[in-house]
């Protein structure tokens, strides 16, 4: 099933160009990697995926009822929140009420963050980005829209995070400078 599809994408900052005519699809199951230097819009993309930022010309359309995740490339969270509360924000429905707590706490725990009541704000970036990075594995998606996703964490939380990517039947859009986790 097609996930995403981008015809004609131009996209211009003052004078310089940041895409001028791209078209493609992503479909289900594929997972795809943007590299490329600073400054030239991959960040940009993810957020025109995302409906955050406007084209200049062309479309992007995303299928019919799909859930998207996102992990930005610097996290932000409410500083008074404990590390739970910041991991579960957004992922509690009806449906999951009673278990979403034990999956947060087990993931919370397998990536070194053991204290689940420690406010955001005394957290390092690392340990943002690690509850960032469980707060979207942690929900079911159709499309994960991952910004520099290996930035700031340890090698326990780069193996899980390529396990969880590994497994994960839909679609995915990863920044990241890191060609060996690309690979």
């Amino acid at each position: 099933m097609n996930l995403i599809n981008i015809e004609n994408l131009t996209k211009s900052y003052t004078e310089r160009k940041l895409f001028d005519g791209a078209s493609f699809s992503l479909q289900e199951g594929e997972k795809v990697g943007v590299i490329g230097i600073n400054g030239t819009g991959k960040t940009t993309l993810l957020r025109m995926i995302m409906g955050e930022e406007e084209t200049d010309e062309g479309t992007v359309t995303l299928a019919n009822h799909v859930v998207l995740r996102y992990l930005p490339q610097h996290p932000e969270f409410a500083p008074d929140k404990s590390s739970l509360e910041c991991v579960l924000e957004g992922n509690v429905t009806d449906e999951n009420r009673w278990s979403i707590e034990s999956e947060a706490k087990a993931m919370m725990t397998r990536l070194g963050i053991k204290d689940f009541m420690q406010p955001a704000g005394q957290l390092s970036g690392g340990q943002r980005k690690r509850l960032a990075l469980i707060s979207v594995l942690l929900s079911p998606a159709d499309i994960l829209l991952l910004d520099e996703p290996t930035n700031d964490i340890d090698v326990n939380t780069l193996r899980a995070l390529e396990e969880g990517l590994e497994d994960f039947a839909g679609c995915a859009v990863v920044i990241s400078h890191d060609r060996w986790f690309l690979d």
